[in-house]
């Protein structure tokens, strides 16, 4: 039978979030937090799909939704693509690409994440003009495996040197908290590895985001020396299904480096996640970060996977 390409509806989403999780077996989602996922994205700027149906069976998707940080008005497009193994290299990945690239045109730039380990795929972006940016490293550490007491000679020499280390809600009294977290969030930013100029959301926003998100702070580690804020551990959960963090960002200052401060603070987010019964914290981690990736490697990050970032001009995406 010939297959077709047809768009997707809401009675589609138990199957494509099953296609879904077998692309991206490394960021699941349950049919739940997919739509709750799609109910977040601003009308204007609202992700589209399309369905590949071969025999009655949905074998593939293609789609789009909005650079997670970037503006609606100038930020750029995630694309995605997938085609069941069964079905490849007949010619279905081909048309959901042209079927999704036909729907682009508001002359933004477009993205699209890849496995290092799938040929096939890193063939086809190079193919149609994508340009390889930068790659990253995905892992994940166990949590009940750890070995906590590894870790305790950092806090335990530290503490020593009037350095403390603190939750977000510990210092709900600290005079300046929130400026002060803000700055050293920005800083830290500024440290990592991007494939853009980044993006800074100003001290209102973030202020906003205390105020309306709470539960983004809950595992939000701070270490201090006396009064100055000089490092920074922040964990999310991966989703509401799943007994799982995500380590969304780590850094130091400058100047408080090689003391074994990022040490300490893994110590605080894995003590959390264990006393909460998380199973999994996983990590990414730029390629070009080397301090970060020694660090994963140091505290037992494993099953790594490393992804690969293309972009495209939107002017040029149809062209070959």
């Amino acid at each position: 039978m010939l297959t077709r390409i047809v768009a997707f509806s809401p009675t589609s989403y138990p199957t494509f979030t099953s296609l879904w999780n077998e692309a991206y077996p490394e960021l699941k989602r349950t049919e739940f937090e997919m739509r709750l996922f799609d109910m977040s994205l601003p009308h204007q700027t609202s992700g589209r799909r399309w369905l590949a149906e071969h025999d009655g069976q949905l074998v593939g998707f293609s789609g789009y939704e909005p650079v997670e940080g970037d503006s609606p008005s100038e930020g750029k497009l995630q694309l995605h693509l997938y085609v069941t193994k069964a079905h490849r290299t007949k010619g279905i990945g081909s048309r959901l690409y042209e079927k999704v690239t036909a729907a682009l045109t508001d002359g933004r730039d477009v993205r699209a994440w890849v496995r290092q380990d799938r040929a096939e795929s890193l063939h086809f972006m190079a193919a149609r003009g994508f340009v390889e940016q930068m790659r990253t490293f995905h892992s994940a550490l166990e949590v009940a495996a750890f070995d906590l007491s590894s870790l305790e000679k950092y806090l335990r020499r530290l503490q020593k040197y009037e350095y403390r280390f603190r939750t977000f809600v510990d210092l709900a009294t600290e005079p300046e908290r929130n400026r002060k977290i803000y700055e050293l969030y920005c800083t830290v930013l500024r440290d990592i590895p991007s494939p853009d100029p980044r993006q800074i959301m100003s001290f209102a926003d973030y202020e906003k985001r205390i105020s309306m998100s709470p539960e983004l702070f809950g595992a939000y580690f701070i270490a201090l020396h006396r009064d100055e804020y000089v490092g920074l551990c922040v964990l999310f959960p991966q989703g509401r299904a799943t007994r799982e963090l995500y380590a969304d960002t780590m850094g130091v200052r400058r100047e408080y480096r090689g003391r074994g401060i990022a040490q300490a603070l893994s110590h605080c987010g894995i003590q959390y996640a264990r006393r909460r019964g998380y199973s999994t914290i996983w990590a990414d981690s730029f390629v070009e970060n080397h301090r970060i990736n020694v660090l994963l490697e140091s505290l037992g990050f494993g099953a790594r996977t490393e992804w690969t970032l293309f972009s495209k001009g939107r002017t040029s995406l149809k062209k070959l």
